[in-house]
């Protein structure tokens, strides 16, 4: 099986600009909070940037990759930022289960470095949460065949948003609850570096990372898998790849990657509400932004993350109520005319 060092080390031209793109950026998105000018509403953009390439990523590795869309991942994403949040504000949960969470917690708070690294790994767990869920439910998803299972993802999406809407000791309901933040972290030389700056950081990292675990999804043999399926599935299956395996492969990891995006987002905003958190829309966006950037490449989450970040932030200043139509003409256009989104056109290219 080739190796991550020996992946990154036969890559072509165009993947060392693109390579080389990504970690400019990643740097610049790094050190803009302390740039001049660049206040908390500008950093707050750039989150939301962030969070958009991660539930790319995250869907195209379900769609783009194995080719079976999912119009539940909103779920995934919402159910991995109330597991993150659950665990650093316990007082949600049931007596049996939070008083040991919460024993846990002083003794933790207690040694400032973990307290710093505690909703960090609440983050991870918080993915394997989501992928928990999608391995439950994923064979009985898979018995559906094509756009059946499409809807049948969005009703899996539907029922677990109205869950948590009803259950009001567990989410805060309709009006939803303050996540409790994490630690400072203090600086040798004086100083220290707010939580919310680094859960900025966190997500800063989890981006870059998340489309470097793309790449090599992509050409490990993991990836071919989930590329033969899509191609032809019947085809696959009598060479020998197991169809239902793969694409439990591809939903997993999708929704463990789009659990992390949701944890990230919840250490994030310290608030969560089933109407928001586990809103359908979190599924278009992902959606849009891989057809933006083009579906089933590694980088196109990236491109295509970029312009719905302008049009879902700038776009509204610029042409007032009639963005939303803009939206949708733009969308309409590159489905058209480059179907296989910006990081196409730039490959043709």
């Amino acid at each position: 099986m080739t190796t991550l060092t020996e992946r990154f080390s036969v890559l072509d031209r165009r993947d060392q600009y693109l390579f080389g793109l990504l970690g400019a950026l990643t740097v610049v998105a790094a050190i803009a909070p302390n740039l001049p000018g660049v206040t908390v509403y500008y950093r707050d953009v750039i989150q939301t940037g962030l969070v958009f390439v991660m539930i790319g990523v995250s869907w195209n590795m379900i769609a783009g990759y194995a080719g079976q869309v999912s119009l539940g991942h909103a779920a995934f994403f919402g159910m991995g930022a109330y597991t993150s949040a659950w665990l650093t504000s316990p007082g949600t949960l049931p007596a049996w289960m939070g008083d040991p969470i919460s024993s846990m917690l002083a003794g933790i708070n207690s040694i400032p470095p973990l307290a710093v690294l505690f909703p960090l790994v609440t983050v991870i767990i918080g993915g394997l949460g989501a992928a928990l869920i999608a391995l439950l439910t994923g064979p009985a998803m898979f018995r559906l065949k094509g756009h059946y299972f499409a809807i049948g993802t969005l009703a899996l999406g539907a029922i677990i948003q109205v869950i948590m809407n009803n259950a009001r000791e567990y989410s805060g309901g309709a009006t939803g609850y303050y996540v409790k933040g994490g630690a400072d972290l203090a600086l040798p030389g004086g100083g220290a570096i707010s939580a919310e700056l680094l859960q900025y950081y966190y997500a800063v990292v989890g981006a870059a990372l998340m489309i470097v675990v793309g790449y090599y999804v992509y050409h490990a043999k993991l990836g071919l898998g989930m590329r033969a399926i899509h191609g032809d599935e019947q085809a696959a299956d009598s060479l020998g790849v197991n169809p239902l395996q793969y694409k439990m492969y591809a939903f997993v990891l999708s929704s463990f990657l789009v659990g992390v995006a949701g944890a990230l987002f919840a250490q994030y905003t310290l608030y969560l509400n089933p109407a928001s958190t586990l809103s359908v829309t979190w599924t278009v966006d992902a959606l849009v932004v891989v057809v933006l950037g083009g579906m089933g490449s590694i980088f196109g989450p990236m491109f295509g993350a970029a312009i719905f970040l302008f049009l879902d932030t700038f776009l509204t200043d610029l042409v007032g109520t009639l963005a939303t139509t803009v939206e949708g003409v733009l969308i309409i256009l590159f489905v058209l005319f480059l179907p296989n989104g910006l990081y196409g056109l730039l490959e043709d290219h």
